[in-house]
């Protein structure tokens, strides 16, 4: 593909039945959907750039400035970066303004594996997770849960295993299931009180914006790897949060990958002032 392409469509009508993207009765389009639509588009464009070559890993930052509006038409763009990589710089649209920006970039094989690596335990030994509480993750429906119920290992850490969305490929986890994983742990540890539920106690009524989304993890990993996700206690004061969270093995500890993300605490009024009307 030459380096001058670039490939655009519309973003479809969202479906707001559809079980994995929509767990909850919206007022925007879920940045979870311009994501998945943003990765599918880098994906093909850079199936065509590499040849064919299939890609080991996916690393990715978006950011998020604007909410994403139902009434208007979305568009998805993918640029490649000039130089011999495999890296793209993508963006949603309304109209004129960036509702979503960033960069997808994919490496050849799945190289090493990231992040520290926990406490072996044997996966017989593992019990079933209980799944975590569906309010907690901003979801209405318990079939769109993704993570069970947080564990504390010590001091120092929070634990949740990855949970299966029925109706999924059970071959291979995606990279969209991951994040949208590592995004219902982020929500799950901002919620609660004095650690029962959540890390940083936010009441349920606040909104969260998400803002910076990073993601550095497999391309396709076996559908048989049981997976957690694994959060070094890190609190920050103020209304920002921050998720760092390692993906690993849950049979080995094993780290896999990492997922941050960030979420502001706001009003009603601040909400609404990021509408881009």
């Amino acid at each position: 593909m030459a380096a001058s392409v670039v490939e655009r469509f519309r973003e479809p009508a969202v479906d707001e039945s559809a079980p994995f993207h929509v767990g909850h009765p919206l007022d925007r389009v879920p940045g979870m959907l311009l994501f998945s639509g943003l990765l599918d588009l880098a994906v093909r464009a850079d199936s065509a750039r590499s040849c064919g070559r299939r890609a080991g890993r996916v690393v990715a930052g978006l950011d998020f400035p604007w909410s994403c509006e139902f009434e208007r038409g979305t568009t998805l763009s993918c640029r490649p970066v000039p130089g011999r990589n495999r890296a793209w710089t993508v963006a949603a649209r309304q109209d004129a303004r960036e509702v979503c920006a960033g960069s997808i970039a994919f490496a050849d094989d799945d190289g090493p594996a990231a992040g520290p690596p926990g406490p072996a335990r044997p996966l017989a030994a593992m019990p079933p997770p209980r799944h975590a509480p569906v309010d907690l993750v901003h979801r209405h429906r318990p079939e769109n849960l993704q993570v069970g119920e947080p564990v504390r290992r010590g001091r120092g850490a929070v634990e949740a295993a990855v949970l299966r969305p029925p109706g999924r490929d059970r071959a291979a986890w995606s990279p969209v299931e991951i994040v949208e994983a590592g995004r219902q742990f982020a929500a799950l540890l901002e919620h609660g009180e004095h650690g029962e539920h959540g890390e940083h106690g936010r009441p349920m009524d606040v909104r969260l914006l998400w803002a910076p989304v990073r993601l550095d993890v497999p391309f396709r990993l076996g559908g048989a790897v049981p997976l957690l996700l694994r959060w070094q206690v890190a609190r920050m004061p103020g209304p920002r949060s921050r998720c760092a969270a390692t993906l690993a093995d849950a049979s080995t500890g094993a780290g896999l990958g990492s997922l941050a993300y960030e979420a502001y605490a706001v009003d009603a009024e601040r909400c609404e002032r990021t509408r881009s009307s």
